[in-house]
């Protein structure tokens, strides 16, 4: 999943001290701020409205703030955007929109919970759309996932 991956980069840096802007407040906290940008290229994905396999390819800024607390508690909020694209191999319908996601987490330890959303629109050149939302809020403890909600809507229209 490209967002647990995006927040296991983040808290590496918060806690290497690596690259972002960094601050320090009376209270002992620590935030870090990590900006990034990169483009994905994934070929042989399908198309789940009408089947077709072709590449998608994301062109997305992420933006996280964590902050680690005298406690010990960590605390990580982001926000992303990407242009993504749909181009089928052997031609048909292709995809451009717009993709945004949301996270906050907050733990100690091998506990924490996260809540996350992502909203993503694609228009086809058939004027045709795909839609994908998905709200979700789970606890992690000790390994064990509990999931309080999880709810993903898709369309093509």
């Amino acid at each position: 999943m490209r967002i647990r991956h995006l927040i296991l980069l983040a808290l590496v840096l918060a806690v290497a001290g690596g690259t972002g802007a960094s601050t320090a407040s009376a209270s002992g906290a620590q935030t870090i701020t990590v900006v990034a940008r990169q483009v994905d290229v994934n070929p042989g994905e399908t198309n789940p409205c009408d089947g077709d396999v072709g590449t998608i390819t994301d062109d997305e800024q992420d933006v996280f703030h964590v902050t680690a607390q005298a406690s010990g508690a960590l605390e990580l909020s982001g926000h992303g955007t990407a242009r993504v694209t749909f181009v089928p191999d052997g031609g048909g319908v292709s995809y451009t929109g717009q993709e945004t996601f949301n996270i906050a987490e907050a733990g100690s330890g091998p506990t924490f919970t996260t809540t996350m959303t992502t909203h993503l629109r694609l228009h086809g050149t058939d004027g045709s759309f795909i839609t994908i939302r998905e709200v979700a809020h789970l606890t992690v403890s000790a390994g064990d996932v509990r999931v309080a909600f999880d709810r993903p809507t898709f369309s093509c229209s």
